[in-house]
């Protein structure tokens, strides 16, 4: 499967009863980073850093599997939201999700860092 990057839309859907889903792209760096559409018609990146966990509140700390240094850093970081900056973004991303086994696509259209509109791609979805 891969990397992707996740997609929030707060902008109304062609089909509402996805509003609420998390979406996935591949459209951009495919770092597992956060990108939201806003009401407001702009494409936003969440800024964020990285802080490290400490031992005892990693999840394998005190079991057997810690002897495994590879094990030692599941979940050694944790990532901190830190605020959202406008990607000006100008072009199409295409982003998805499964919904009853069925992929669902959206195309959304930016223009100057303005979102333009977000259509059903029905010819993925057939």
């Amino acid at each position: 499967m891969g990397m992707f990057d996740t997609v929030i839309c707060e902008y109304p859907l062609p089909t509402e009863d996805l509003q609420e889903d998390t979406f996935q792209t591949k459209d951009f760096d495919n770092v597992m980073d956060v990108y939201k559409i806003t009401k407001s018609n702009r494409l936003l990146r969440e800024k964020y850093k990285y802080e490290t966990v400490p031992e005892e509140e990693r999840p394998y700390y005190g079991k057997p599997e810690w002897n495994n240094k590879f094990m030692q850093l599941v979940g050694s970081l944790k990532r901190i939201h830190i605020g959202w900056e406008d990607t000006n973004f100008h072009g199409k991303i295409k982003f998805y999700t499964i919904r009853s086994g069925n992929l669902v696509t959206y195309i959304a259209k930016f223009t100057d860092g303005k979102l333009i509109n977000i259509l059903l791609n029905v010819a993925e979805n057939s």
